[in-house]
């Protein structure tokens, strides 16, 4: 695979996620994927996106930077959205927040198996 097309797999996915398209998450999601160093498979990594867009109802994903080198992709996320209520522990209620997410993923074909996250929690805590 190249890395164009690494990089055209994950925008995808990313679109995927845009429409809460989660009958066709497993198109793009491994099984047995984990997140983090914990193994949440398909349906527990698909529930942790479900509760993410009920907490964030305006919640996109728009990839900043997009670096492939298969079989790993590395992206920075940018975020603008209004969290409801409590977001990384802090009582955001609503207000607009931007904030960037640091992923590393690793691939096995087309198919996300390990994803690697870090949310710039500072960013939100300076914007309340």
């Amino acid at each position: 695979m190249t890395q164009e097309q690494l990089a055209d797999i994950y925008r995808a996915y990313l679109a995927c996620l845009n429409r809460q398209d989660w009958k066709a998450l497993g198109d793009h999601v491994d099984d047995a994927v984990e997140h983090n160093g914990r193994p949440l498979g398909l349906a527990g990594y698909r529930d942790m996106l479900v509760q993410d867009f009920a907490a964030i109802p305006d919640l996109r994903f728009a990839a900043a930077i997009l670096v492939s080198q298969p079989p790993r992709l590395a992206a920075r996320l940018a975020f603008d959205c209004s969290p409801k209520g409590t977001f990384l522990g802090l009582a955001v209620n609503g207000r607009r927040v931007t904030f960037a997410e640091n992923v590393f993923y690793e691939f096995a074909g087309a198919k996300i198996v390990s994803v690697w996250s870090v949310i710039d929690k500072a960013a939100v805590e300076a914007q309340l």
